[in-house]
């Protein structure tokens, strides 16, 4: 983990948080996105992974193709041991120097999967968990992202497999996704609010 990370001092979110302590937020979000933009440093991650006095920035896309999600498992080979084994609807990851938010999802999508046809992308809200010892130290940004077919593959095998699951399948897989995952599906996708 000899990186530096993109984060943001929780005391400036703070206001923004009160009250959604496990949500996707919704409102206000382009005032929290202003003050990520105005407001982040870098600092080494393995020193941000252990000081909630800040909120490392993870951009978080979750792949949608008509009523399809793109569901991920997590193997033991994936870097962040906290979430081995787990399932994920979203490809995310830390912003390094030189990135912004929408750089650096790019650069995760990129990393992590092959997307062989065209996509768009809409911002979905804000996403807060205190909940575990992970969303502590993290603040995501999800974005929707509408692939226009299924050719849709992993890159990074060793790390995580990735399929199709339609949305009322989705149901069955919640309780071993990872928290974030179990916030969008119940909050934006079971509600079909994405």
């Amino acid at each position: 983990m000899n990186e530096e990370v993109m984060v943001v001092e929780t005391a400036s979110l703070a206001p923004f948080l009160a009250g959604h302590s496990r949500d996707v937020i919704r409102e206000r979000t382009e005032e929290i996105a202003h003050l990520i933009a105005t407001q982040h440093f870098f600092v080494d991650r393995a020193r941000a992974e252990v000081s909630p006095q800040w909120r490392q920035i993870i951009p978080y896309a979750v792949l949608a193709h008509g009523d399809a999600y793109f569901l991920l498992r997590r193997t033991r080979r994936q870097n962040e041991a906290r979430l081995h084994d787990k399932l994920s609807l979203g490809i995310g990851g830390h912003i390094n120097p030189g990135h912004d938010l929408l750089s650096g999802l790019q650069q995760e999508l990129n990393e992590e999967v092959q997307i062989d046809d065209p996509y768009t992308l809409d911002f979905a809200g804000i996403l807060n968990d205190e909940s575990t010892e992970v969303g502590r130290v993290h603040l995501g940004a999800v974005y929707l992202l509408h692939a226009k077919s299924d050719r849709v593959r992993v890159l990074e095998t060793e790390k995580m497999t990735g399929n199709w699951v339609g949305r009322m399948r989705l149901v069955e897989f919640e309780p071993a996704m990872e928290s974030w995952s179990q916030i969008v599906y119940r909050q934006l996708i079971e509600t079909s609010r994405l």
